[in-house]
C-alpha cells in the first residue's frame, strides 16, 4: 500500500479550496444522511470512518458553512459540536428545528455539558468510545446497534 499523502499536513476531510464547503461519504444511495458540523478535522475523520457505510457522512467545518447546507439540504441526524470558529453552535439549533423538525441533533463536545439537553442526545469527546457514539448514532437513526463489522 502506497501514502500519497507522505506529509503530515494533508488532511481527507479538509477543503483545499477554502471556501468552507462540506464534503460528504458514502457507498449507498439510500443511506440516513448524517450532517457532522464540527471544526476538528481528526474528529470527523474518525466520525466517518465509523459510519460509512451505513449512513451518508456531510461534514462542514463552520456555521456559516452549516446554515448554507441545511437551507438546501435534509439530514436524518445532526452531530455537533458547537465550538466553532465562527460562532456558537448553539444558535443553529433554532434554525435547524425550524427547518428540519424531524431532524436528531447529537450533541458531541468537549465542552458545555450543560447545555446537553439542547439535542437528543450529549456525548463528551474525545472520551467516548466508537462503540458508544455508533450505539448513541444507531439509536438516533433507528438503523439497529450492532456495530459494522468489517470482513477479516
Amino acid at each position: 500500500m502506497t501514502n500519497d499523502f507522505p506529509t503530515s499536513t494533508h488532511r481527507p476531510f479538509q477543503d483545499d479550496t477554502g471556501s468552507g464547503g462540506a464534503i460528504g461519504f458514502s457507498i449507498f444511495a439510500e443511506a440516513p444522511r448524517v450532517l457532522h458540523i464540527d471544526s476538528d478535522h481528526d474528529t470527523a475523520l474518525v466520525l466517518a470512518a465509523l459510519l460509512v457505510p451505513e449512513t451518508h457522512v456531510t461534514h462542514v467545518p463552520s456555521l456559516a458553512a452549516a446554515q448554507e447546507l441545511l437551507q438546501t439540504e435534509q439530514f436524518a441526524l445532526v452531530v455537533l459540536d458547537p465550538d466553532l470558529p465562527d460562532g456558537d453552535g448553539i444558535d443553529l439549533l433554532h434554525d435547524l428545528r425550524r427547518q428540519q423538525q424531524q431532524a436528531r441533533v447529537l450533541m458531541y463536545s468537549a465542552r458545555h455539558p450543560e447545555q446537553h439537553h439542547a439535542g437528543n442526545a450529549f456525548l463528551p469527546k474525545p472520551w467516548t468510545s466508537p462503540r458508544q457514539l455508533w450505539r448513541t448514532v444507531s439509536d438516533l437513526l433507528g438503523i439497529g446497534s450492532a456495530m459494522p463489522v468489517e470482513p477479516q
